[in-house]
């Protein structure tokens, strides 16, 4: 019975050892693995037309650039550094499109994540993101005059896509 014992002894610490490595394994892909949102590509986006959210008509600029983000989202927050910077251009007249922050938090709410960060949008609009065929946060879209998708950058940006979105917005 002491060899029975000691085999049963040792495949319960393998099995245990194998539950722990499962645990951490699953605690990294939360912890660094790739957003949600990473896993839409921008080309769903391109050409769908994007219903006015209440109290703005995409016909009141040439180009509007929608930031779909969220409260408490850590991608979205770890990007505010670049919202700031694409608020700070559209301060100074030097981007060709008008800045529109779509959050599903309370109007107050986001106006205070956003101000807290240092970014200036004068549009925050309270909206379940679904509405607007946004699935993951953050998102940006670059939209026409009709509402039509031009552009869609979707996840944390790495430092090239910041630099290729502020290109492809300046003036």
């Amino acid at each position: 019975m002491g060899s029975l014992g000691k085999i049963l002894e040792n495949l319960t610490n393998v099995a245990i050892l194998i539950v722990c490595l499962l645990i951490f394994s699953l605690f990294l892909s939360h912890k660094w693995g790739s957003h949600p949102a990473t896993n839409i590509s921008e080309t769903h986006f391109v050409d769908k037309v994007i219903s006015p959210v209440p109290g703005y008509q995409w016909t009141s600029h040439p180009k509007t650039l929608v930031l779909a983000l969220r409260k408490d989202c850590q991608y979205c927050e770890a990007s505010m550094p670049f919202y700031k910077q694409l608020s700070s251009l559209e301060r100074k007249g030097k981007l060709r499109a008008h800045l529109l922050a779509i959050m599903p938090d309370s109007r107050a709410a986001g106006n205070e994540a956003l101000q807290a960060s240092g970014v200036e949008i004068q549009g925050v609009f309270e909206e379940p993101l679904a509405s607007i065929q946004i699935l993951g946060t953050p998102t940006l879209l670059l939209l026409d005059a009709s509402g039509r998708v031009e552009k869609a950058w979707v996840g944390q940006l790495s430092a090239g896509e910041e630099t290729r979105v502020v290109a492809t917005v300046s003036r």
